[in-house]
């Protein structure tokens, strides 16, 4: 049986029995775990960014936990389907905020900001002994953690029902950083899980990893300028080629006018940055202009274009939390900012358009 009919198999299995736990015992197993979150991870979590989800299925419900941390100054968000074998994206929710069903129905803030998450709560629909998990078989979470850079504090939290020997890693298969079940808290080290016997211990660790991602080398902070300059200049490009040959009417001829004269001033900004810190400036555009003039078609080729906006603010937000030189972390806040209004202009320019084929 090869891995993918064979992982089928077994997440039928674990689900079934994961739903086959009487109401009472999840419950009680919620309550426990719930607390060894809060008292074992909270004096390492104050104040950061904390990624869960809306539980289905009978998943371990992260919630009280949520408004818990909420009480230490966190911020809470929940996953959302951008487009289909995409990462996530993260929107902050609160009680109260406006909601509406996204997929399986599960709710979906409405308006509220975007958050790059410091922690990401996980449920496995399996887990191993090496703190791999076992997903739904769509691939969002991992495609989303491997997005993020740097990664974030990833505790995946499942009842020891969902325990199986190995869950047989793929490539693309991230390991989590903790696995909380009924029993306790579980490290993952390259020796397999660990049981942390003190829960006192748990907000140390978890700290030591977190400082340890928090801040990008000078060396990352370059490397990720010239990858975002050469995106920009690709843009930049595609928008001129773009604007001579689309038949464009006067206010969407206007608002692509106007991204172009962003990516270009953009680019401008990147490279004041680099050359003041001493870097080498790249004068690459990456395969994304040559992908780019390949479409055919208005529509086709700003969905594209409209991809590679988004894939440039998603880049940034997740590095802006780990950037302490202050004069970069607000030119690409600004970048980040201009890109996300770009994305909505031209989301709006294509819902204007006819449909692809019609």
């Amino acid at each position: 049986m090869d891995a993918g009919a064979w992982r089928a198999a077994e997440r039928k299995l674990l689900l079934a029995r994961r739903e086959a736990l009487a109401p009472e015992e999840r419950r009680r197993f919620d309550e426990r775990m719930t607390e060894t979150l809060v008292h074992g991870f909270a004096g390492a979590l104050e104040g950061h960014a904390i990624g869960f989800y809306w539980p289905m299925k009978g998943e371990f419900d992260p919630r009280v936990a949520v408004h818990r941390f909420r009480e230490r100054h966190c911020r809470g968000a929940l996953p959302v389907v951008v487009r289909k074998a995409e990462p996530l994206e993260f929107r902050e929710w609160w009680p109260g905020v406006e909601t509406a069903p996204g997929v399986f129905g599960l709710p979906v803030p409405q308006g509220s900001p975007v958050l790059v998450p410091d922690v990401v709560l996980v449920p496995p629909v399996g887990f191993d002994s090496m703190g791999y998990r076992l997903g739904y078989g769509g691939g969002y979470f991992d495609r989303t953690l491997a997005a993020l850079s740097p990664q974030p504090l990833k505790i995946g939290v499942g009842r020891e029902a969902s325990r199986i020997h190995t869950i047989h890693p793929q490539p693309h298969d991230i390991p989590m950083d903790f696995i909380v079940t009924e029993r306790g808290v579980h490290e993952v080290t390259l020796a397999g899980l660990r049981l942390v016997e003190r829960l006192a211990d748990v907000a140390r660790i978890a700290a030591r990893i977190l400082d340890r991602r928090r801040k990008l080398p000078a060396n990352d902070v370059a490397v990720l300028l010239n990858t975002l300059l050469e995106a920009e200049r690709a843009g930049a490009k595609v928008l001129n080629v773009y604007l001579e040959q689309l038949p464009l009417g006067t206010e969407a001829r206007a608002l692509l006018t106007c991204v172009q004269q962003d990516e270009s001033r953009n680019c401008a900004v990147l490279m004041g940055l680099l050359r003041r810190s001493g870097a080498e400036v790249s004068g690459a555009t990456g395969d994304f202009l040559q992908k780019a003039l390949a479409i055919e078609g208005a529509r086709e080729r700003l969905e594209f274009l409209n991809r590679g906006q988004s894939w440039v603010a998603r880049r940034i937000a997740a590095a802006l939390p780990h950037i302490a030189n202050g004069e970069v972390r607000e030119a690409l806040k600004r970048m980040h900012d201009s890109h996300i209004a770009n994305v909505a202009g031209c989301d709006a320019l294509l819902e204007a358009m006819a449909p692809a084929g019609s």
